[in-house]
């Protein structure tokens, strides 16, 4: 198990005796806003089902879920964070072959060597869009058919942690020509780029080689709850169905996706607000020696570091000062050495600026 994923607030809080709460954690990629009116009194509202047992399929969930993106409620399974699904996926499905793109999100490489699958790695890809996609059908198209069979794919879109975002309609494309894989697209940054219609590929036209995962924890701010979905339809969901553990979600994080999967509204205000936020940090950020922005559409910034400064140096002086920033040296494909920063709130994001500009001075 990887432990140099963000967010690791309660380290830092030991070992500087602060209260978890008081760390500044710019690492996590979780939405810093308060949470929508109405919603804390719900959840203490329905504080006593805690006696109960939770829903044992999330039914509730699933048809919401349905009534948003209009397909069945079987299309839907809901689980412990889209961790769950991503460690379960390769196990389930008795995959001998996994092909990931390269730098993405580690925990993909993760899963599939705790299930002893032959993993393949592609790229690493340059940042720009057309360049990558050019060059990964090609990596694709140099396979033989043989390789694709019942085999993983997983992208992360947009990709964590270089923010690189492909349309939808050409992931499609690609989906649909390696039909003989089976793509796993983690759309989990996707509502912070555009609202669904433009961000995701869950749709009544679904192809039926795909499966997608989305988080929660990232748009709502709600990590500490660990609930995500998977979508996909036919075969595969009835091989992932079969192997679903009940009692997957608990009961807090079903009310509150519940309640949060109502409020678009709310997902738009923290789409704009954080994008706002980063474009401020980009360039307050972006202009300092030694630290040069990858331009990405996520609203979580990815930054190289360049001498004389070293991403260790600048992650250990805010740690110092109570900020974590996410160390990228755990990126495999990144041939340098990067920083990523997600904005919290605006006083919050000025403290950091003034800490950053204070450590690069002083080399």
């Amino acid at each position: 198990m990887l432990f140099g994923h963000g967010g690791d607030v309660y380290s830092l809080s030991r070992e500087l005796g602060l209260e978890p709460a008081e760390v500044l954690d710019f690492s996590s990629n979780c939405s810093p806003l308060p949470y929508p009116d109405g919603f804390s009194h719900y959840l203490s509202k329905h504080i006593n089902e805690l006696h109960l047992l939770p829903e044992v399929d999330s039914r509730s969930v699933r048809e919401i879920l349905s009534a948003r993106y209009g397909l069945s409620p079987e299309s839907f399974l809901l689980g412990s964070g889209t961790t769950q699904w991503i460690f379960s996926l390769p196990r389930i499905l008795g995959s001998r072959r996994a092909f990931i793109p390269l730098p993405t999100y580690s925990d993909y490489m993760d899963a599939c060597q705790a299930a002893h699958v032959k993993i393949d790695f592609l790229g690493p890809y340059p940042d720009g869009l057309e360049q990558t996609v050019t060059r990964f059908s090609a990596d694709l198209l140099a396979l033989k058919n043989r390789d694709l069979d019942n085999a993983l794919i997983f992208v992360c879109n947009p990709n964590n942690p270089t923010g690189l975002f492909m349309e939808p309609s050409r992931l499609v494309e690609l989906i649909k020509r390696f039909s003989m894989a089976t793509w796993v697209i983690d759309e989990s940054y996707a509502p912070f780029v555009a609202e669904d219609s433009q961000s995701s590929l869950i749709s009544a036209s679904l192809p039926p080689n795909v499966v997608i995962l989305r988080s929660f924890s990232k748009i709502y701010g709600i990590p500490g709850l660990r609930i995500g979905c998977l979508v996909t339809t036919g075969a595969t969901m009835e091989r992932l169905r079969a192997g679903e553990r009940p009692w997957a979600v608990n009961r807090m994080a079903q009310l509150a996706a519940a309640f949060l999967l109502r409020t678009p509204d709310y997902e738009e205000n923290v789409r704009q607000y954080c994008q706002h936020q980063k474009s401020v940090l980009v360039s307050a950020i972006g202009r300092l020696d030694g630290l040069e922005y990858v331009p990405g559409s996520t609203h979580f910034a990815l930054f190289k570091v360049k001498q004389p400064l070293s991403a260790k140096m600048v992650c250990d002086a805010l740690k110092k000062k109570g900020m974590l920033i996410r160390d990228c040296a755990n990126f495999q494909g990144l041939s340098e050495e990067h920083i990523r920063i997600s904005p919290r709130m605006e006083d919050d994001n000025v403290k950091l600026v003034m800490a950053i500009r204070e450590i690069v001075s002083s080399e």
